[in-house]
Order: C-alpha cells, then structure tokens, then sequence
C-alpha cells in the first residue's frame, strides 16, 4: 500500500515526478504498477508513446484522492525522496510470505 501511496502522492502534490528507482523496482515493474493503478481508476491521463512512458501529465483522479484521503496516516511517517526505499520495505516485510529467503 505504502508504494501506492507514495506514487499517487507524488503525482498530485508534484514535489517530483516518481520513478522506478525511488522504489527499488525496475522500469517494466514500475510501469505496469502504474498501469495497474491507471486501470483501477486511481489515475488518469499517463502519457505513453512507442516504449516511452511519463508521469508529467498524469492527475489523480476522485478515486485516487479518496485513496490518499482513506489513508492519511503515512503521512506522519512519510519521507524524503531518498528514503523512499527504506519506508516502503515495512510493508514488504509485514505482507511477505518469505519466498524470497528459501
């Protein structure tokens, strides 16, 4: 939820446009996060052409800012962008199966 979050944040307050390395993922993992968000109607208006994709014209769309509103408390422990990572590895940690470690 948290990278959810943190990426419909960032389109609507524009502090900074959201890449796939604020998150750790890579840029096909990131693209179709926001296509699964852009496809729950959370977002609107993600420009892409041939294999370039953008979030400058993106908006949140009602859903979207329900979503934000829905979930106010991260903003208390919200961070800089450089501590993205760091901030969204809780819910890594709270919602893994431990697949990874085997």
């Amino acid at each position: 939820m948290r990278v959810g979050y943190s990426v419909l944040k960032e389109i609507n307050d524009k502090t900074f446009t959201p890449c796939a390395s604020d998150y750790g993922l890579t840029q096909k993992e990131f693209e179709n996060f926001v296509l699964f968000l852009e496809h729950k109607g959370f977002v609107e208006r993600v420009l892409r052409v041939d294999d370039s994709f953008s979030l400058h014209p993106a908006r949140l769309t009602e859903k979207g800012i329900k979503l934000l509103e829905d979930n106010n408390q991260y903003i208390e422990t919200y961070p800089k962008r450089s501590d993205l990572k760091v901030w969204i590895q809780v819910d890594k940690e709270l919602y893994s199966n431990g697949a990874e470690a085997e």
